[in-house]
């Protein structure tokens, strides 16, 4: 049976990195997420929950000023697929396919961050693993790429810091600019467009012949007009750009139903 106060302890844990569904059960994630609070904690090693880990998660800042935590859980958990997904695959330099290029951390995409990439992870990584990275920035990645760089490792620490101290509020300043009325927004609605720019990136432009970012100019005209109620629609719209069996068209439906939620508590 689901307990009221483990979804309440999970909610404070995704404030450290948690990354938990709130669903009040006591799975293997949960119980990782609680070792690793109660080691930040300094608190004695376990499982369990007690008052001083309470007491310490409560004292603890949102992970973002501006994105309620559980939208930031969001975003993260969709950028590395879970905890346990990336334990396995995603806390290694990999290649998600397409246009992107090598991609560390939580979704952080070296083809796009020449400029900002020393400064972003200079003080977490050490010098042999920048070292390893550099050739990769600015281009398209590949798998065969990923695999001279498998011996490298981001513990999900410092995946984390990185997501909440760096890219997160990148992210967060790339979809102001294009989306106007951000600030108005709910918070749960707010977090679903920077999941959306995090994931496809701020241009409303397309490119010659291309129509695909027809549904990111729509969902800014809407924003612009009161039509808050109609995005669903356009980011459901989405999945018209890739395969039925792709992730992104099951994060496209993710997105749609938080909106929804951040409809329904505004």
């Amino acid at each position: 049976m689901a307990s009221d106060e483990l979804r309440h302890a999970q909610g404070l844990l995704n404030k450290v990195g948690g990354i938990l569904e709130t669903d009040g059960l006591s799975g293997r994630n949960t119980r990782r997420a609680i070792s690793e609070a109660r080691a930040l904690a300094g608190l004695a090693a376990g499982e369990g929950i007690d008052a001083a880990l309470i007491a310490w998660l409560e004292a603890q800042p949102d992970p973002s000023a501006e994105l309620p935590t559980e939208g930031v859980t969001f975003i993260a958990r969709e950028e590395v697929g879970g905890r346990d997904h990336y334990e396995r695959h995603t806390a290694m330099p990999h290649w998600p396919g397409g246009r992107s290029g090598i991609t560390i951390g939580v979704g952080y995409d070296l083809r796009y961050s020449t400029d900002i990439f020393e400064n972003d992870w200079s003080d977490m990584l050490t010098d042999d693993v920048l070292a390893a990275l550099e050739p990769h920035l600015g281009i398209k990645g590949s798998e065969a790429a990923a695999q001279t760089l498998s011996h490298i490792r981001i513990p999900w620490t410092t995946a984390w810091q990185a997501f909440i101290g760096r890219s997160l509020p990148l992210q967060i300043d790339r979809t102001r600019r294009p989306y106007t009325t951000f600030a108005q927004l709910p918070p749960l609605c707010r977090s679903v467009l920077v999941s959306l720019v995090f994931n496809r990136g701020p241009s409303l432009t397309d490119r010659p012949g291309s129509d695909r970012r027809r549904e990111m100019r729509a969902i800014r005209d809407l924003l612009a007009d009161d039509g808050i109620a109609k995005v669903p629609a356009q980011i459901l719209s989405m999945r018209r750009l890739w395969s039925e069996t792709s992730g992104l068209v099951k994060r496209r439906e993710r997105e749609a139903t938080l909106w929804e939620a951040g409809l329904a508590q505004a």
